[in-house]
């Protein structure tokens, strides 16, 4: 006889920039981002395709291993808050990595807005 072996079904990410997380986030999100800052099981992202870097968000995030400075990620994880006395940050523990250094950003954000148009237009 067999056993039927049951599966959590998670909820689907959802992408969105870092500068728009906040504290009312729940959830799985998905984020690309490029590495600043960088050690064993952490790393400082910041937003992949802000025009003006001065609004790009940073997030710190919960990795397995190192991830490389200056290279292209899209992270998947939750968010949870990082406490610092009476502060609290975002902190995104990351469930999957993936380098997309070769991917062509402004062909991506073409493919977004693409997406977005024809949601509204079948809505």
């Amino acid at each position: 006889m067999t056993e039927e072996k049951k599966f959590i079904r998670k909820k689907p990410s959802r992408l969105t920039t870092i500068r728009e997380i906040s504290h009312s986030f729940h959830g799985p999100v998905r984020v690309l981002g490029i590495v600043v800052d960088s050690s064993p099981g952490s790393a400082l992202v910041q937003d992949l395709y802000d025009e003006d870097v001065k609004k790009a968000g940073r997030i710190w995030v919960s990795v397995e291993g190192t991830l490389e400075l200056k290279k292209k990620y899209l992270i998947i994880g939750e968010l949870t808050e990082k406490t610092d006395g009476q502060s609290k940050t975002p902190w995104l523990n990351a469930t999957l990595v993936h380098d997309i250094d070769a991917l062509d950003i402004a062909l991506y954000k073409e493919v977004l807005d693409l997406e977005g148009k024809v949601t509204k237009t079948m809505s």
